[in-house]
């Protein structure tokens, strides 16, 4: 009778496993377009770093391996094309150096060759902003001045490539760089709120380029 009043054992809550947290990572065609972006970015830069406006060159990219490890650029200067004082006296060589170091510093991205042509016709090119640029980036790059662009980009870290992609960490590319170095599978880095893992495809497939109109490359 008195059984009536006693408390039920509610039953245990079950556990339930959540499983692996879902990881972001890129896709095989967000990895390529995240290492041709890288690419875009590298090259600005290194124009920027010897303050050659924008108007002074325009350029393209093309990979020449199926995952898009390397490249091949195609880059016509206007007739005013020069670099800073400082490194006026450098030949086209010694920029192409320069660019395949730095992209190459950006997480192992291969240039494999540059091929330069001198208008013969324009003396500076236009310049059409990209979507992605604001108004005030926009009327940056439209100055004459080298040294007001360089001063102004640097100061607001303006993006330079067409896509918006947040930095990753310096400790992060050293690791990244260290395994290259190494021959050992790279680690994943971290890109914004997504994940970045190099699939190290072989780099001797797809077209092959000996070199450019000014040497080997070596």
């Amino acid at each position: 009778m008195f059984s009536f009043f006693k408390s039920k054992k509610k039953p245990s809550a079950r556990i339930v496993d959540p499983g692996p947290a879902a990881v972001n990572r890129m896709s095989l065609d967000e990895r390529k377009a995240y290492r041709q972006e890288m690419l875009y970015q590298s090259i600005r830069e290194t124009f920027l770093s010897m303050e050659v406006v924008a108007n002074m060159y325009k350029f393209k990219v093309m990979p020449v391996d199926e995952r898009h490890h390397r490249f091949i650029a195609m880059i016509d200067v206007a007739q005013s094309f020069a670099t800073d004082k400082m490194n006026r006296a450098k030949t086209f060589a010694a920029i192409e150096k320069q660019l395949r170091v730095n992209t190459y510093n950006r997480f192992g991205i291969l240039l494999t060759g540059a091929y330069w042509r001198v208008s013969e016709s324009a003396q500076k090119f236009d310049i059409q902003p990209r979507s992605t640029d604001s108004s005030s980036i926009a009327a940056i790059t439209a100055r004459k001045n080298p040294a007001d662009e360089v001063s102004e980009l640097v100061s607001q870290r303006a993006k330079l490539a067409r896509e918006a992609y947040q930095p990753v960490s310096a400790e992060e590319a050293e690791a990244f760089m260290d395994a290259l170095r190494g021959g050992v599978a790279p680690p994943v880095v971290h890109v914004g709120d997504r994940e970045y893992q190099s699939d190290l495809a072989p780099l001797d497939g797809g077209i092959m380029i000996g070199g450019t109109q000014y040497g080997k490359l070596e």
